[in-house]
């Protein structure tokens, strides 16, 4: 019962805080009794390393420094995880393999606080909440998640407890006293975490942490919080911007009972016009087993707006039309087909002028509006992958990094043509085409870029306090779920948008 002590520990601190303003000195309103200093804190961004990631990570912890600057707390102690601890295949990203090297270099620190390349943080005021607990105790701090059903993606774990195991909110931030960290260290240098996959690595470090109900629950945390800034608020503001902003608010203190320490977006990155309807091949990969059941619902949905799209089946079908591959259908894997679409972008005079290859299950539902919106932040002269990153091995400190097929896997030109040049292939027609793709862009460097927006399962799959903030790009599954209302409730809207936008430009 001690986690579940731990877990109500701190309901005094508030109500859920809506309020965020990073150049305000909230501090005596937090503050608690223990000693808590900035050089007592290690910032730790859990970066990636291709391009826009590094630079929104370069931000955060520029932020970072110049709000120590301008206060006079010194200087900060921030890792950038993809670049301190190994490239971009390392494996970091799913925590496990950094937490000794964290603890090794920062033994003498008291809290190690976590978060994404989006989120910002209030340095004195986090500060100041951390002042309220005992860093000699065993503490995980967090924004609260839980899961609404059991799911596919937590291994249906606590299905007759869901409300009660909850697990951080990455994006607000999440945090680790210097006692809990030690414990875990020590642990996982005496056995061998039990994570062949890592799938959504903020509920295996919960449930590692939890430890089969002998160790510690999360606490919630009120003053971290999501999706309450713009993204406009992420851009850099020179010393005199940030210097007027403290002014304003000493004059103009707020008057919120609830305070939040920490922030992210909601909305979608801007990174400039969205990406031509033109520049995008969708690639839908289906069988004659799904062309009477799931290509209907592609067509009557997002398959209205994507601009070039062609469906690659193992038969000829006129009907739709789809494109014969010449690869049977398999149950499961469907290499052989990927790889064969592969070489038709390559190949295929009528391919050839795209820069982008999007590649998809006939189950899956995605947003082709938001798609064009995200690809904006992209080089596609460039190599690049992007979607839901996977791990495989990771966390026993070998194997590689995957883009989930279910949610979609985007490829620049240049990556599918490095992966195919370099002798990428599949042994068979049934391996697993995600995980073949992973372990050849490990094996030949090819960048791989994680998304949050994208997913591998259904939205009721997911905590609905994660996808309060977030602006998802994709959902994958039509089981036990209408795929055409969860379009309809997700996408629809955007997407109606985008094509009205065009007409009017027409």
């Amino acid at each position: 019962m001690h986690g579940f002590r731990k877990l109500f520990a701190v309901l005094f601190i508030g109500a859920y805080a809506v309020a965020f303003n990073p150049y305000q000195d909230v501090s005596e309103r937090l503050k608690g009794a223990h000693e808590v200093g900035l050089g007592d804190v290690v910032f730790v961004i859990r970066s990636q390393a291709p391009s826009p990631h590094v630079e929104r990570a370069m931000r955060i912890k520029d932020d970072i420094a110049q709000q120590c600057r301008l206060h006079n707390l010194g200087h900060p102690d921030v890792v950038l995880l993809h670049e301190r601890y190994g490239g971009p295949h390392s494996g970091h990203w799913t925590l496990f393999p950094a937490l000794p090297k964290l603890f090794n270099e920062f033994e003498e620190k008291k809290w190690f606080f976590f978060c994404e390349e989006d989120t910002r943080v209030n340095v004195q005021g986090l500060i100041a909440v951390l002042s309220r607990f005992s860093s000699g105790e065993e503490w995980f701090l967090g924004k609260s998640l839980f899961d609404q059903e059991a799911t596919i993606i937590h291994h249906f774990r606590f299905n007759e407890m869901l409300s009660e195991f909850i697990f951080p909110d990455f994006d607000a931030g999440w945090i680790l006293s210097e006692s809990l960290l030690k414990s875990m260290v020590s642990r996982l240098k005496e056995e061998n975490a039990k994570i062949d996959f890592s799938i959504d690595v903020k509920h295996e470090l919960a449930h590692y942490i939890w430890n089969e109900e002998s160790g510690l629950h999360m606490t919630g945390l009120p003053q971290l919080c999501a999706g309450n800034i713009d993204p406009s608020d992420l851009s850099p503001l020179t010393d005199e911007q940030v210097k007027q902003k403290i002014e304003s608010s000493k004059e103009n203190p707020s008057k919120s009972g609830s305070i939040c320490v920490t922030a992210s977006p909601k909305a979608l990155p801007e990174c400039g016009p969205p990406v031509p309807g033109k520049d995008i091949f969708f690639a839908v990969k289906t069988c004659e087993k799904f062309h009477k059941e799931r290509v209907p619902v592609v067509q009557r949905t997002w398959g209205r707006f994507a601009k070039h799209m062609v469906y690659f089946s193992d038969k000829a079908d006129l009907s739709i039309p789809t494109v014969a591959t010449g690869v049977p259908n398999t149950e499961r894997g469907h290499c052989g087909k990927t790889f064969a679409i592969f070489d038709q972008f390559l190949n295929n005079p009528e391919y050839r002028a795209f820069p982008w290859l999007a590649v998809t299950d006939d189950d899956t539902i995605i947003s082709v509006s938001r798609l064009h919106r995200l690809l904006s932040c992209y080089d596609a002269t460039k190599p690049i992958m992007l979607g839901e990153r996977y791990g495989y091995g990771q966390v026993k400190g070998y194997g590689y990094d995957y883009i989930t097929g279910g949610g979609g896997m985007i490829f620049s030109r240049p990556a599918v043509d490095d992966l195919i040049s370099n002798g990428c292939r599949c042994s068979k027609n049934e391996d697993p085409d995600d995980m073949i793709i992973g372990m050849c862009a490990k094996r030949y460097d090819i960048p791989l870029a994680h998304s949050p927006l994208f997913h591998q399962a259904r939205p009721s799959d997911y905590a609905k306090g994660l996808l309060a903030h977030q602006t998802p790009v994709s959902f994958h599954k039509h089981w036990n779920v209408n795929p055409d209302q969860v379009y309809s409730d997700w996408f629809l809207k955007d997407d109606e948008a985008m094509q009205s936008a065009s007409h009017d430009e027409l």
